[in-house]
């Protein structure tokens, strides 16, 4: 885009995420192969159907008519950086799940869960546990087992609390309650 198109947008008053939410609001992305899912406090996910999964494309903030491209067509993640991930807590991974994340692939089942007091976690699964590889007649299980990391986002699709290798969901809880309170400090 040239500078006289973003003056003419900037004058029209629509941002880029104004202008993402408008089309992703259309009837084209409430048919196959999209699917959009509420997820609470005025949120909602625009999902895309890849390979038979449904993944999270798109993050809709109704409160203030902005939408985020949360994963591209390629599966990988658009908002999430190498930043936004807590690499300490993911050494004893196998190599493979940390290339996994090094790629900020989110080719597994990965989902954004529903938002409260205004954030929602996400789990990002780097490794399938060995079923995701049978097919319809039991041949190709493995004995891969899941993994899978937790962060937490705002309602402006930012990384609040960064992506981890969870040990138990008390562990989870704690990053919400952090995540909470940053929200709430901001507010």
């Amino acid at each position: 885009m040239n500078i006289c198109d973003k003056i003419s947008k900037m004058i029209k008053g629509e941002s880029e995420k104004e202008r993402l939410y408008n089309i992703l609001i259309t009837d084209k992305y409430k048919e196959s192969p999209y699917e959009t899912m509420d997820l609470g406090e005025g949120m909602a996910i625009v999902n895309e159907s890849m390979w038979g999964w449904w993944k999270p494309r798109y993050l809709l903030n109704h409160n203030t008519k902005s939408a985020y491209e949360f994963m591209d067509g390629s599966q990988k993640l658009v908002i999430v950086t190498e930043d936004d991930v807590d690499w300490e807590s993911l050494k004893n991974l196998s190599k493979d799940a940390q290339e996994q994340a090094k790629r900020l692939s989110f080719h597994y089942p990965s989902f954004i869960r529903a938002f409260k007091n205004g954030v929602a976690e996400v789990s990002w699964q780097l490794n399938p546990d060995g079923r995701y590889y049978m097919d319809e007649d039991s041949f190709g299980m493995t004995n891969d087992e899941e993994i899978e990391i937790y962060g937490l986002i705002d309602q402006k699709a930012k990384v609040i609390v960064k992506f981890r290798n969870t040990q138990n969901f008390n562990e989870l809880d704690e990053m919400r309650k952090m995540a909470e309170d940053i929200v709430k400090n901001k507010r």
